[in-house]
C-alpha cells in the first residue's frame, strides 16, 4: 500500500511538471512570437534634421534614414558644430599640407538659447545661415574643404571630434550673436576622425540592448506630459496657432522643444518604451536607448529663451524617471522621452507612412 502511494506521488509530480512545462513553453512561444510581429503603432507626423547642432530644424517631407543618420540632398544631421576655439590649443601642424588641429569645446542651446533661432540651408555645396536682425550670409563649402583647416572639437563625456573650420565671416556672425568672441563653426565629413561612436551600455535598458541616431518621439506621449502639466503643452502646429496662443498667454511647449527626427502619431502614450524594432516603408530601425532629456527641454523654440519655471524637464521628472536598479543609476534624474534608433536597413521614409514597430516583452 505504501509502493502504491508513493508511485502514485511520483507520478503526480511528474504529470504536475510536464503541465507547468508545456504551460511555460506556450507562454514564451506566444510572447515571442508577439514580439516578432510587426504591429502599426501610428502614421509620421513629420520630419527633421538640424544641419547645426542645437539651432533651427530644416521640415521636410522625406529624408534618408542611414547609418549617420537622416540625409536629404545635401542636408545631413547635426552635421555642423559651433566650437570655442579660445579653449583649444594648437597641437600638431602637417608640412605637406593646411591643415591645423586645435581642441576646442562645442557650445549648445543649453547655454546660448538664441541659437534655436539660427537657421541654416545648404544647397550646390553652399551654406546659407540667417540670425536675426542679420542678412543671409553664404559660405562657399568646397572652399571649406580646399582650405583644410581643420579643428578637434570636445563633446559630450570628452570625447573628440575633428571638423573643418568653416571660415572667419560665419564664425564673427555667430559670436557677435551670442555675444562671446572665438567661436568657430566646424563641419563633420567622413573619413575625419571622430570618436563619437555608439556602443550600447546593458544598462540603459533592462530588456536585451541591441550591440551594434535617428531620435523618435511621438504624439501621444506629448499629449499625455499635457495632461500633467499645470499649464497646456500644445500639440498643434505653432506656425498656425501661434498667434491665438500668445493672446491667451498659455504657457507653450511642443514638439519642438525635444528636437525629434521622426515625430509619430496614433500611438498610445509612452508605447514607445516596449519597441525593440521600428519600420517605416523600406527603412528599418533598431530601438537601442531611451532618450533621456536635459534642460535644452527648457528653451522655448518661439522665443530662444529658458523657461523661468523649469517646464517641462521639472514635470517629467516627477513621472518620467528611469526605473530604479541599473538603468536609475545609468541615466540619473534626466527623465525619459522618447526613444534612440539606429538604422539597420537604409531607406527614405515621409511623412504620412505608417510605423510599425516589434514590442519587448517588457517596458523598458
Amino acid at each position: 500500500m505504501e509502493l502504491d502511494r508513493e508511485k502514485k506521488i511520483l507520478i503526480g509530480c511528474l504529470a504536475s511538471s510536464f503541465i507547468f512545462y508545456h504551460t511555460a513553453r506556450q507562454i514564451y512561444t506566444y510572447i515571442n512570437a508577439k514580439s516578432q510581429e510587426w504591429v502599426p503603432i501610428g502614421v509620421v507626423k513629420s520630419l527633421h534634421i538640424y544641419p547645426i547642432k542645437s539651432c533651427k530644424p530644416v521640415d521636410l517631407f522625406a529624408f534618408k534614414c542611414t547609418k549617420t543618420g537622416p540625409k536629404m540632398g545635401e542636408l545631413e544631421d547635426r552635421a555642423f558644430l559651433l566650437v570655442d576655439e579660445s579653449s583649444g590649443r594648437c597641437e600638431s601642424f602637417i608640412v605637406l599640407s593646411s591643415f591645423k588641429f586645435l581642441n576646442s569645446r562645442f557650445i549648445t542651446a543649453r547655454q546660448k538659447p538664441k541659437l534655436v533661432h539660427v537657421e541654416s540651408h545648404i544647397e550646390n555645396e553652399t551654406l546659407e545661415i540667417t540670425v536675426p536682425g542679420n542678412p543671409k550670409l553664404v559660405v562657399d563649402l568646397k572652399k571649406v574643404l580646399e582650405n583644410g583647416r581643420i579643428i578637434r572639437a570636445s563633446l559630450f563625456d570628452n570625447l573628440q571630434q575633428d571638423g573643418y573650420d568653416c571660415g572667419d565671416d560665419v564664425a564673427k556672425l555667430l559670436s557677435d550673436y551670442i555675444e562671446e568672441p572665438n567661436y568657430r563653426l566646424i563641419l563633420y565629413k567622413e573619413g575625419l576622425y571622430t570618436e563619437r561612436t555608439c556602443v550600447p551600455d546593458e544598462d540603459w535598458w533592462n530588456t536585451p540592448v541591441p550591440k551594434r541616431k535617428d531620435d523618435v518621439t511621438t504624439d501621444a506621449s506629448l499629449k499625455a506630459l499635457n495632461e500633467r502639466l499645470d499649464t497646456k503643452v500644445i500639440a498643434y502646429d505653432l506656425n498656425i496657432f501661434s498667434q491665438y496662443l500668445r493672446l491667451l498667454s498659455i504657457f507653450q511647449v511642443t514638439m519642438r522643444n525635444f528636437r525629434p527626427s521622426i515625430y509619430i502619431e496614433g500611438c498610445l502614450p509612452w508605447d514607445e518604451d516596449k519597441w525593440a524594432e521600428i519600420r517605416i516603408g523600406d527603412a528599418h530601425l533598431e530601438c537601442f536607448a531611451p532618450c533621456t532629456r536635459c534642460v535644452l527641454t527648457t528653451v522655448d523654440p518661439e522665443k530662444g529663451e529658458m523657461s523661468k519655471e523649469n517646464q517641462p524637464l521639472k514635470k517629467l521628472r516627477e513621472f518620467r524617471l528611469a526605473p530604479e536598479g541599473k538603468m536609475r543609476k545609468a541615466h540619473k534624474d534626466s527623465p525619459v522621452f522618447g526613444v534612440y534608433a539606429g538604422t539597420v536597413k537604409e531607406a527614405y521614409i515621409h511623412v504620412g507612412q505608417t510605423a510599425y514597430a516589434r514590442y519587448k516583452p517588457s517596458v523598458f
